[in-house]
Protein backbone atom coordinates (compact mmCIF):
# COMPACT_ATOMS: atom_id res chain seq x y z
CA UNK A 1 0.00 0.00 0.00
CA UNK A 2 2.67 2.53 -0.71
CA UNK A 3 0.42 4.54 -3.34
CA UNK A 4 -2.28 5.92 -0.83
CA UNK A 5 -2.16 9.81 -1.06
CA UNK A 6 -3.00 11.95 1.56
CA UNK A 7 -5.19 14.70 0.55
CA UNK A 8 -7.09 17.73 2.19
CA UNK A 9 -7.87 21.07 2.29
CA UNK A 10 -5.07 23.79 3.18
CA UNK A 11 -6.63 24.91 5.94
CA UNK A 12 -6.09 21.85 7.85
CA UNK A 13 -2.83 23.10 8.14
CA UNK A 14 -3.48 26.56 9.98
CA UNK A 15 -4.07 23.37 12.72
CA UNK A 16 -0.72 23.31 14.84
CA UNK A 17 0.11 19.60 15.28
CA UNK A 18 3.83 19.78 17.19
CA UNK A 19 1.92 18.02 20.55
CA UNK A 20 1.12 15.14 18.67
CA UNK A 21 4.22 12.96 18.81
CA UNK A 22 5.64 10.54 15.61
CA UNK A 23 3.31 7.49 16.08
CA UNK A 24 0.46 9.66 16.55
CA UNK A 25 0.72 11.92 13.89
CA UNK A 26 1.10 8.48 11.40
CA UNK A 27 -2.60 7.50 13.01
CA UNK A 28 -3.78 10.75 12.64
CA UNK A 29 -2.64 11.21 8.89
CA UNK A 30 -3.87 7.66 8.13
CA UNK A 31 -7.17 8.87 9.40
CA UNK A 32 -6.82 11.75 7.19
CA UNK A 33 -6.20 9.60 3.89
CA UNK A 34 -8.94 7.19 4.37
CA UNK A 35 -11.54 10.06 4.92
CA UNK A 36 -10.88 11.56 1.90
CA UNK A 37 -13.99 11.50 -0.11
CA UNK A 38 -16.00 9.75 2.22
CA UNK A 39 -18.63 12.76 3.60
CA UNK A 40 -19.78 11.69 7.33
CA UNK A 41 -19.64 7.71 6.21
CA UNK A 42 -18.42 5.84 8.73
CA UNK A 43 -15.24 4.33 8.57
CA UNK A 44 -14.83 0.64 9.71
CA UNK A 45 -10.42 0.20 9.61
CA UNK A 46 -9.35 -3.45 10.89
CA UNK A 47 -6.74 -2.95 13.27
CA UNK A 48 -4.18 -4.44 10.77
CA UNK A 49 -4.80 -1.71 7.94
CA UNK A 50 -4.60 0.84 10.38
CA UNK A 51 -0.95 -0.78 11.73
CA UNK A 52 -0.06 -1.44 7.92
CA UNK A 53 -1.05 2.01 6.74
CA UNK A 54 0.30 3.78 9.52
CA UNK A 55 4.12 2.09 9.91
CA UNK A 56 3.08 0.87 13.50
CA UNK A 57 5.47 -0.97 14.37
CA UNK A 58 4.79 -2.67 18.03
CA UNK A 59 2.52 -5.91 17.83
CA UNK A 60 1.02 -6.50 20.82
CA UNK A 61 -3.18 -4.94 20.55
CA UNK A 62 -3.10 -3.87 23.94
CA UNK A 63 -0.19 -1.52 23.13
CA UNK A 64 -2.07 -0.15 19.97
CA UNK A 65 -5.21 0.37 21.63
CA UNK A 66 -3.29 3.06 24.11
CA UNK A 67 -1.99 4.71 21.31
CA UNK A 68 -4.84 4.96 19.21
CA UNK A 69 -6.86 6.25 22.62
CA UNK A 70 -3.59 9.01 23.48
CA UNK A 71 -3.95 9.67 19.69
CA UNK A 72 -8.10 11.16 20.06
CA UNK A 73 -6.98 12.28 23.37
CA UNK A 74 -4.40 14.61 21.97
CA UNK A 75 -6.44 15.84 19.12
CA UNK A 76 -9.41 17.03 21.40
CA UNK A 77 -6.47 18.76 23.98
CA UNK A 78 -5.27 20.89 21.28
CA UNK A 79 -7.69 24.19 22.14
CA UNK A 80 -7.70 25.67 18.42
CA UNK A 81 -10.23 27.56 17.32
CA UNK A 82 -11.31 27.29 13.04
CA UNK A 83 -13.20 29.73 10.97
CA UNK A 84 -15.96 27.48 9.66
CA UNK A 85 -18.66 29.98 6.95
CA UNK A 86 -19.30 32.61 9.70
CA UNK A 87 -18.89 30.40 12.74
CA UNK A 88 -15.47 29.76 15.14
CA UNK A 89 -15.99 25.72 15.84
CA UNK A 90 -13.31 24.40 17.97
CA UNK A 91 -11.40 21.49 16.03
CA UNK A 92 -12.36 18.50 16.86
CA UNK A 93 -12.69 16.92 13.16
CA UNK A 94 -13.99 13.34 14.53
CA UNK A 95 -17.34 13.11 15.49
CA UNK A 96 -16.98 9.32 16.30
CA UNK A 97 -13.65 7.68 17.40
CA UNK A 98 -14.55 3.82 18.48
CA UNK A 99 -12.29 1.04 19.09
CA UNK A 100 -13.79 -2.36 19.19
CA UNK A 101 -10.63 -4.49 20.98
CA UNK A 102 -12.89 -7.62 20.15
CA UNK A 103 -13.72 -7.40 16.32
CA UNK A 104 -10.18 -5.50 16.26
CA UNK A 105 -11.73 -2.55 14.48
CA UNK A 106 -11.71 1.45 14.90
CA UNK A 107 -14.78 3.27 13.42
CA UNK A 108 -14.44 6.24 13.01
CA UNK A 109 -16.56 9.55 11.16
CA UNK A 110 -15.99 12.60 10.52
CA UNK A 111 -17.90 15.81 12.04
CA UNK A 112 -20.55 17.70 9.43
CA UNK A 113 -18.68 21.01 10.54
CA UNK A 114 -15.51 19.08 8.91
CA UNK A 115 -16.53 18.10 5.84
CA UNK A 116 -14.74 20.48 3.79
CA UNK A 117 -11.32 19.35 5.03
CA UNK A 118 -11.40 16.06 2.87
CA UNK A 119 -14.42 16.34 0.62
CA UNK A 120 -15.32 18.69 -2.75
CA UNK A 121 -11.40 20.18 -2.69
CA UNK A 122 -11.12 23.31 -4.28
CA UNK A 123 -7.38 23.58 -2.74
CA UNK A 124 -5.34 21.32 -1.12
CA UNK A 125 -2.13 19.62 0.49
CA UNK A 126 -0.89 16.36 -1.07
CA UNK A 127 1.91 13.92 -0.47
CA UNK A 128 2.12 10.34 -0.20
CA UNK A 129 1.32 8.71 2.85
CA UNK A 130 4.40 6.03 3.02
CA UNK A 131 6.84 9.04 2.55
CA UNK A 132 5.11 10.69 5.69
CA UNK A 133 4.78 7.89 7.99
CA UNK A 134 8.94 6.98 7.20
CA UNK A 135 9.70 10.49 8.65
CA UNK A 136 10.96 9.75 12.24
CA UNK A 137 10.83 13.14 14.02
CA UNK A 138 7.23 15.17 14.62
CA UNK A 139 9.15 18.28 13.42
CA UNK A 140 10.23 16.81 9.85
CA UNK A 141 6.88 15.41 9.72
CA UNK A 142 5.15 18.63 10.21
CA UNK A 143 6.99 20.66 8.12
CA UNK A 144 7.09 18.02 5.44
CA UNK A 145 3.23 18.42 5.61
CA UNK A 146 3.04 22.42 5.35
CA UNK A 147 6.08 22.16 2.46
CA UNK A 148 3.75 20.04 0.24
CA UNK A 149 1.20 22.83 0.64
CA UNK A 150 3.38 24.93 -1.81
CA UNK A 151 4.91 21.93 -3.82
CA UNK A 152 4.97 23.92 -6.96
CA UNK A 153 6.13 27.20 -5.82
CA UNK A 154 9.15 26.12 -3.89
CA UNK A 155 9.25 28.51 -1.49
CA UNK A 156 7.87 29.23 2.26
CA UNK A 157 8.36 31.89 4.73
CA UNK A 158 7.86 31.29 8.48
CA UNK A 159 8.13 33.75 10.90
CA UNK A 160 9.60 33.06 14.04
CA UNK A 161 6.64 32.59 16.18
CA UNK A 162 4.90 30.54 13.18
CA UNK A 163 7.41 27.79 13.45
CA UNK A 164 7.37 27.56 17.21
CA UNK A 165 3.66 27.57 17.02
CA UNK A 166 3.16 25.07 14.28
CA UNK A 167 6.37 22.74 15.60
CA UNK A 168 5.58 23.28 19.13
CA UNK A 169 8.76 24.23 19.76
CA UNK A 170 10.05 24.85 23.61
CA UNK A 171 10.22 28.66 24.75
CA UNK A 172 14.25 27.24 26.25
CA UNK A 173 14.65 28.02 22.44
CA UNK A 174 13.55 31.73 21.96
CA UNK A 175 16.93 33.16 22.01
CA UNK A 176 18.94 29.81 21.43
CA UNK A 177 19.20 30.43 17.55
CA UNK A 178 22.29 27.81 17.63
CA UNK A 179 19.89 25.31 19.69
CA UNK A 180 17.09 25.72 17.16
CA UNK A 181 19.61 24.74 14.44
CA UNK A 182 21.43 22.05 15.80
CA UNK A 183 18.08 20.07 17.47
CA UNK A 184 15.32 21.51 14.71
CA UNK A 185 16.54 22.57 11.20
CA UNK A 186 19.90 20.30 11.02
CA UNK A 187 17.41 17.12 11.79
CA UNK A 188 14.45 18.59 9.32
CA UNK A 189 17.29 18.84 6.53
CA UNK A 190 18.42 15.57 6.93
CA UNK A 191 15.05 13.58 6.67
CA UNK A 192 13.71 15.61 4.06
CA UNK A 193 16.57 16.73 1.88
CA UNK A 194 15.86 12.72 -0.05
CA UNK A 195 12.17 13.58 -0.28
CA UNK A 196 11.80 17.20 -1.25
CA UNK A 197 14.67 18.07 -3.75
CA UNK A 198 16.99 20.73 -3.03
CA UNK A 199 15.70 22.20 0.11
CA UNK A 200 17.47 24.75 1.84
CA UNK A 201 16.58 26.64 5.15
CA UNK A 202 17.60 30.26 5.70
CA UNK A 203 18.05 32.38 8.75
CA UNK A 204 16.74 35.72 8.25
CA UNK A 205 17.35 38.21 10.57
CA UNK A 206 15.64 41.94 11.16
CA UNK A 207 17.25 45.45 11.92
CA UNK A 208 18.35 46.45 15.00
CA UNK A 209 20.94 45.24 18.21
CA UNK A 210 22.07 42.24 17.60
CA UNK A 211 20.10 41.31 14.32
CA UNK A 212 17.81 38.81 15.78
CA UNK A 213 15.91 35.93 14.04
CA UNK A 214 12.62 37.27 12.53
CA UNK A 215 11.89 34.49 10.08
CA UNK A 216 12.79 31.20 8.68
CA UNK A 217 12.63 30.50 4.46
CA UNK A 218 12.37 27.29 3.22
CA UNK A 219 13.61 26.89 -0.32
CA UNK A 220 13.25 23.74 -2.71
CA UNK A 221 12.71 22.72 -6.44
CA UNK A 222 9.24 23.26 -7.33
CA UNK A 223 7.12 20.10 -8.91
CA UNK A 224 5.48 20.27 -11.58
CA UNK A 225 2.10 20.41 -11.57
CA UNK A 226 1.04 17.41 -13.30
CA UNK A 227 3.46 15.61 -10.91
CA UNK A 228 2.51 12.40 -9.49
CA UNK A 229 3.45 11.25 -5.63
CA UNK A 230 3.05 7.41 -6.64
CA UNK A 231 5.62 5.75 -5.41
CA UNK A 232 8.38 4.15 -8.23
CA UNK A 233 8.87 0.83 -6.30
CA UNK A 234 11.07 1.14 -2.70
CA UNK A 235 14.54 0.81 -4.56
CA UNK A 236 13.88 2.99 -7.11
CA UNK A 237 12.88 5.26 -4.42
CA UNK A 238 16.07 4.79 -2.07
CA UNK A 239 17.99 5.18 -4.89
CA UNK A 240 16.28 8.71 -6.25
CA UNK A 241 16.36 9.90 -2.46
CA UNK A 242 20.51 8.87 -2.63
CA UNK A 243 20.71 10.92 -5.46
CA UNK A 244 18.53 14.08 -3.88
CA UNK A 245 21.08 13.75 -0.82
CA UNK A 246 24.49 14.13 -3.10
CA UNK A 247 23.24 16.75 -5.46
CA UNK A 248 21.77 19.42 -2.52
CA UNK A 249 24.78 22.04 -2.38
CA UNK A 250 22.82 23.43 1.06
CA UNK A 251 23.73 20.36 3.23
CA UNK A 252 26.93 19.96 5.10
CA UNK A 253 29.08 16.82 4.87
CA UNK A 254 27.93 15.95 8.47
CA UNK A 255 24.36 16.40 7.09
CA UNK A 256 24.82 14.19 4.37
CA UNK A 257 26.32 11.64 5.78
CA UNK A 258 23.41 11.61 8.50
CA UNK A 259 20.93 11.85 5.58
CA UNK A 260 22.47 8.58 3.92
CA UNK A 261 22.08 6.69 7.33
CA UNK A 262 18.59 7.62 7.99
CA UNK A 263 17.67 6.41 4.45
CA UNK A 264 19.46 3.17 4.74
CA UNK A 265 18.40 2.56 7.82
CA UNK A 266 22.05 2.77 10.17
CA UNK A 267 22.82 4.09 13.05
CA UNK A 268 23.77 8.24 12.57
CA UNK A 269 27.47 8.26 12.57
CA UNK A 270 28.22 5.02 10.34
CA UNK A 271 28.55 6.51 6.79
CA UNK A 272 32.08 8.83 6.76
CA UNK A 273 31.38 12.47 5.84
CA UNK A 274 34.91 12.92 4.59
CA UNK A 275 34.12 11.87 1.52
CA UNK A 276 31.86 15.14 1.08
CA UNK A 277 34.26 17.28 2.42
CA UNK A 278 36.17 19.86 -0.66
CA UNK A 279 39.32 19.38 -0.93
CA UNK A 280 41.66 21.83 1.26
CA UNK A 281 44.87 22.35 -0.88
CA UNK A 282 46.63 24.61 1.85
CA UNK A 283 50.04 23.02 2.60
CA UNK A 284 49.62 20.06 0.73
CA UNK A 285 52.28 19.45 -2.50
CA UNK A 286 50.97 18.28 -5.71
CA UNK A 287 50.82 14.93 -5.61
CA UNK A 288 49.49 14.83 -1.99
CA UNK A 289 46.40 16.84 -4.34
CA UNK A 290 46.28 14.87 -6.71
CA UNK A 291 45.81 11.89 -4.41
CA UNK A 292 43.11 13.69 -2.30
CA UNK A 293 41.14 14.35 -5.46
CA UNK A 294 41.66 11.08 -6.66
CA UNK A 295 40.57 9.70 -2.96
CA UNK A 296 37.21 12.03 -3.83
CA UNK A 297 36.50 10.66 -7.19
CA UNK A 298 37.25 7.32 -5.55
CA UNK A 299 34.21 7.41 -3.16
CA UNK A 300 31.71 9.80 -6.33
CA UNK A 301 32.03 6.49 -8.33
CA UNK A 302 31.81 4.07 -5.61
CA UNK A 303 28.50 6.25 -4.45
CA UNK A 304 27.25 5.64 -7.98
CA UNK A 305 27.69 1.28 -7.45
CA UNK A 306 26.34 1.59 -4.36
CA UNK A 307 23.08 3.06 -5.64
CA UNK A 308 22.71 1.37 -8.35
CA UNK A 309 22.69 -2.07 -6.16
CA UNK A 310 20.09 0.05 -3.84
CA UNK A 311 18.01 0.01 -6.96
CA UNK A 312 17.48 -3.41 -7.88
CA UNK A 313 17.99 -4.89 -4.64
CA UNK A 314 17.36 -2.57 -1.70
CA UNK A 315 19.17 -4.33 0.81
CA UNK A 316 22.81 -3.14 2.70
CA UNK A 317 24.79 -3.82 5.51
CA UNK A 318 28.65 -2.89 6.44
CA UNK A 319 29.06 -6.99 4.85
CA UNK A 320 27.62 -5.87 1.15
CA UNK A 321 29.11 -2.65 1.45
CA UNK A 322 32.88 -3.87 1.65
CA UNK A 323 31.94 -6.31 -0.79
CA UNK A 324 30.92 -4.05 -3.25
CA UNK A 325 33.73 -1.96 -2.78
CA UNK A 326 36.03 -5.40 -3.25
CA UNK A 327 34.15 -5.71 -6.38
CA UNK A 328 34.82 -2.31 -7.58
CA UNK A 329 38.39 -2.16 -6.67
CA UNK A 330 39.03 -5.08 -8.57
CA UNK A 331 36.62 -4.74 -11.17
CA UNK A 332 36.16 -1.11 -11.89
CA UNK A 333 32.46 0.84 -12.04
CA UNK A 334 31.17 -0.11 -15.75
CA UNK A 335 31.85 -3.73 -14.77
CA UNK A 336 30.18 -3.90 -11.53
CA UNK A 337 27.38 -1.51 -12.69
CA UNK A 338 26.64 -3.65 -15.63
CA UNK A 339 26.70 -6.89 -13.85
CA UNK A 340 24.52 -5.80 -11.13
CA UNK A 341 21.88 -4.52 -13.85
CA UNK A 342 21.99 -7.74 -15.13
CA UNK A 343 21.43 -9.97 -12.55
CA UNK A 344 19.17 -7.73 -10.83
CA UNK A 345 16.35 -7.69 -14.44
CA UNK A 346 16.17 -12.02 -14.31
CA UNK A 347 12.90 -12.26 -13.11
CA UNK A 348 12.37 -14.47 -9.78
CA UNK A 349 15.66 -14.79 -9.08
CA UNK A 350 15.40 -15.32 -5.41
CA UNK A 351 19.26 -15.34 -4.41
CA UNK A 352 20.11 -13.90 -1.11
CA UNK A 353 22.55 -10.64 -1.31
CA UNK A 354 25.62 -12.03 -0.89
CA UNK A 355 24.63 -14.98 -3.27
CA UNK A 356 24.34 -12.63 -5.87
CA UNK A 357 27.63 -10.46 -5.35
CA UNK A 358 29.02 -14.35 -5.52
CA UNK A 359 27.80 -14.47 -8.47
CA UNK A 360 29.00 -11.00 -10.48
CA UNK A 361 32.76 -11.97 -8.64
CA UNK A 362 32.87 -15.16 -10.37
CA UNK A 363 31.58 -13.93 -13.71
CA UNK A 364 33.48 -10.89 -13.88
CA UNK A 365 36.46 -13.38 -12.81
CA UNK A 366 35.80 -15.91 -15.59
CA UNK A 367 35.36 -12.35 -18.23
CA UNK A 368 38.68 -11.67 -16.93
CA UNK A 369 40.37 -14.84 -17.40
CA UNK A 370 38.96 -15.28 -20.74
CA UNK A 371 40.28 -11.86 -22.06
Amino acid sequence: MSNEIVKYDNQLNEVPLGRLNAVQLNFFMTLVQQSYSKGTNLLHLPFSKLKELSKYQPTANERFIKDLMSTNAKLLELNIWQRVGHKIVQFACFDKFEIDPEACEVTVSVKPEFLYLFNDLSRWTRFQLAQFTSLHSTYAKNMFRLLKQYRTVGRLRLTKEELFKQLDLPKSYLDKTSRIQQRVLSPIKEELSPVIRGLAIKTIRGAGRGRPVVAYEFTWHPEAKNADDFSKGQYADDRQKLDNIDLNPSLTPEEKAHAYDRVLGFKLGTTDHKQWQKVNTKGLSENEIAKEISQKEYEKHFRELFKTWLQFYGRANAQIVNKLRFLYDSYGLDNVCTKITYYGKIPNLGLEPLRILELIENSLTQEQGEN
